[in-house]
């Protein structure tokens, strides 16, 4: 194609004016106003708990700064989405005025992919996040091997997905906008983002399973013990998000499926937000026992005070014990959640 079809279709794209927000597309602002107000608040109690609350200036920790950044580039990507709903994100194709709709495309695929890079920097910060408060709450190595292994298997995956994506078309702008230069993989953003949703899922998984076998063998009242674990595997519903957000991928190459793009790709940033968010808020609920003390404490009087406190202080000095002694060789650090009165 030449310069000056080119120079065309980019002052067209320039000159757009914005879409009426539709149904769909307010649904999207809502959430991702809402998942971006939660996650700042869960944080910044996170935050005041570690700095206010802690005994120990050590409780904070390398999870509480990847959580922190976590959520930092969380705010760019979902802001760059709510912008894209003003430019038909989520829009159906008779919202689109007649004749248009090549061009939104091209907008809102631009507006995407300016949200995707600080969204890959946001999933895999807390995803390391949670990993590493994973890690300082347990005193047996087999845990931690897991999870660095875990980390390190996302970490690599996310910078050869990253690469894909940047490399699949020459210019990058191409990917937006094909008739800027060549594309290798016409459909590398769909295999990247399928390959990225499933390395996302396994790393939850394996962090929602792994305190479950990390705590059962306490010795401690099994309410208190089952809401333990059933709060650091709470990212396992982000995964839930993630998952569904597969059956849309398909709605990016616009060659096979031309209908209701917008519409598709609309589905595929709800769940991206929701997932994006709850990933954040469960990264960061084990640390606010503080916060959630009522539960905790109506949890802890199923024990007594002097059996809790033998434990803890049993692994504040970094002692493993025989059985029967208190705790059993898959220790906890309790400290690492916060302080619990």
């Amino acid at each position: 194609m030449d310069n000056e079809e080119v120079e065309r279709i980019a002052e067209i794209v320039r000159n757009l004016s914005q879409v009426p927000v539709g149904n769909f597309s307010t649904v999207i602002q809502v959430i991702a106003y809402v998942m971006s107000a939660l996650s700042v608040l869960v944080v910044s109690l996170r935050i005041y708990v570690r700095v206010k609350l802690s005994e120990s200036k050590k409780t904070w920790g390398p999870d509480d700064t990847f959580a922190v950044l976590g959520c930092v580039f969380f705010l760019p990507s979902v802001a760059f989405l709510i912008i894209g709903t003003d430019w038909g994100l989520g829009a159906h194709d008779t919202q689109i005025p007649e004749g248009s709709l090549p061009y939104y495309q091209i907008k809102v695929k631009q507006v995407m992919f300016s949200s995707e890079v600080p969204y890959f920097a946001s999933t895999v910060l807390t995803k390391i996040s949670l990993s590493i408060m994973i890690v300082r709450l347990s005193a047996t190595k087999i845990y931690a091997y897991i999870l660095w292994t875990n980390m390190g298997v996302l970490v690599a995956t996310m910078i050869v997905c990253m690469i894909v994506l940047l490399t699949s078309c020459e210019p990058v702008p191409a990917l937006w906008n094909e008739k800027l230069g060549f594309c290798r993989n016409p459909n590398g953003w769909m295999y990247v983002s399928h390959v990225g949703s499933v390395v996302l899922a396994m790393v939850d998984w394996t962090c929602a399973i792994t305190p479950f076998f990390l705590i059962r063998g306490l010795q401690m009242p099994k309410r208190r013990k089952i809401s333990l674990q059933v709060i650091l595997g709470l990212g396992i519903i982000g995964s839930a998000a993630g998952l569904v957000r597969m059956g849309y991928y398909h709605a990016y190459d616009t060659v096979k499926h031309p209908n209701e793009s917008l519409y598709n790709w609309g589905q595929t940033v709800l769940w991206t937000v929701l997932e994006g968010g709850l990933g954040i808020i469960a990264c960061s609920l084990p640390p606010l026992r503080k916060l959630v003390s009522a539960y905790y404490r109506g949890s802890s009087n199923g024990g007594s005070n002097k059996s809790r406190a033998e434990i803890f202080s049993k692994k504040r000095c970094g002692k493993r014990r025989r059985h029967g002694e208190g705790s059993r060789e898959s220790g906890l650090r309790p400290e690492v959640l916060g302080p619990s009165r």
